[in-house]
């Protein structure tokens, strides 16, 4: 079924609300996860570790602030994403700055814990990558990246200087950061196709709907309906299932149009549109097939169940007055009849709404029962 307008912008609105709370709910996750472990790890911290002793605390503070910032809809949904990585970011790199700073990082031991740290340091990238986007991804990953590789570079010159015992193990640092440039290379090359890839997927998507919607009323313009009328046609041929085709008109438009005016005219084409949106099928097609007319295909169904379902419509638009002016329309209907052509249906149908027209309007006329 093509929806109108008001009911398009509404299905919109709920998905984008959904979509964000969905988000909210995971963050809200992540901040629970990294909250706990941090709490564990200062529970279970090494003596002596003057960094997690002090600063976990304070990180698990913020954490909690966020957490409750984030329920509480304190600020837009972006804003917290950059306050997340920042703040995790931030947590990360000055424990491997606290590391460097206060320890011998080419120590064999010490060297183990920092590839601890350095695992952190590309998960961080890569949730950058996922929670920012390309832009804001090769920001945080680029920082994280020149920010480590300027801490190990001070250390191994450093060790060198001072012809230290574990010098040689700056290959296995050399090897880290290799690392970590591929990680960030591949997590951007395919965040950008990612991002690129669905634009144009979307915008193509975007292009089509509007190609082939009615821009006044919402529901599938001319082009959308030979489309579905081929398609369903091709369907009715090689399964042989009925599809009915049904005409409406609505009555003395022009004189609409005349007497108050072509606003109120397109108002009575979108609430109209409304109407018949809210009497067909989620399978059925509603379409404007040309300005005050408009069709109905209803693919698996019989000339005698669309005729029942043509006169629900034509009462519920008798009796609600649109845009405050009573409105009637005037029904024709026919059966698709297998290898015949979907314009040899369409034309059965537009004789039979001339003949209901003849008759006096505001009534359903079908080929096989006849006036009602």
């Amino acid at each position: 079924m093509d929806s109108a307008p008001g009911n398009d912008l509404h299905a919109i609105q709920t998905e984008l609300n959904r979509l964000e709370i969905y988000r909210r709910s995971i963050y809200l996750g992540v901040l629970t996860l990294t909250f706990a472990i941090v709490l564990l790890s200062w529970a279970f911290r090494e003596k002596g570790d003057a960094f997690i002793a002090v600063g976990y605390p304070a990180f698990a503070v913020v954490l909690a602030g966020l957490g409750f910032a984030l329920w509480r809809r304190a600020c837009s949904l972006r804003t917290m994403e950059i306050i997340l990585v920042a703040t995790v970011g931030t947590m990360i790199l000055s424990r491997l700055a606290w590391h460097f700073a206060f320890s011998d990082p080419l120590n064999e031991h010490l060297l183990l814990l920092a590839g601890g740290h350095y695992w952190a340091v590309g998960i961080l990238i890569v949730g950058g990558f996922i929670t920012l986007g390309y832009r804001g991804g090769m920001i945080t990953g680029a920082a994280t990246f020149l920010f480590s590789g300027a801490l190990a570079t001070h250390e191994v010159l450093g060790c060198f200087l001072a012809a230290g015992d574990y010098c040689h193990n700056w290959v296995y640092l050399l090897r880290i950061h290799l690392f970590l440039a591929v990680l960030l290379a591949l997590t951007s090359a395919g965040t950008f196709l990612r991002e690129r890839t669905w634009g144009a997927f979307t915008k193509a998507e975007t292009l089509q709907h509007w190609a082939n919607t009615d821009p006044l009323c919402g529901l599938s313009n001319r082009r959308g309906a030979d489309r579905f009328l081929s398609a369903e046609a091709a369907l009715a041929d090689r399964y042989q299932r009925p599809l009915t085709i049904i005409l409406i008109d609505i009555d003395e438009f022009k004189g609409v149009n005349d007497d108050h005016g072509h606003e109120v005219g397109d108002s009575v084409i979108r609430e109209f549109a409304n109407i018949l949106s809210g009497t067909v099928r989620e399978v059925d097609l509603a379409a404007r097939w040309g300005g005050d007319e408009f069709l109905v295909a209803t693919p698996g169904v019989n000339l005698r169940s669309a005729r029942h379902a043509a006169q629900r419509c034509r009462r519920a638009i008798e009796r609600a007055p649109i845009a405050g002016i009573p409105v009637t329309v005037t029904v024709g209907i026919a059966e698709y009849i297998p290898g015949q052509g979907i314009d040899d249906a369409i034309g059965r149908a537009d004789a039979m709404l001339y003949r209901a027209k003849a008759a006096g309007r505001n009534r359903v006329i079908s080929e096989a029962c006849g006036l009602v």
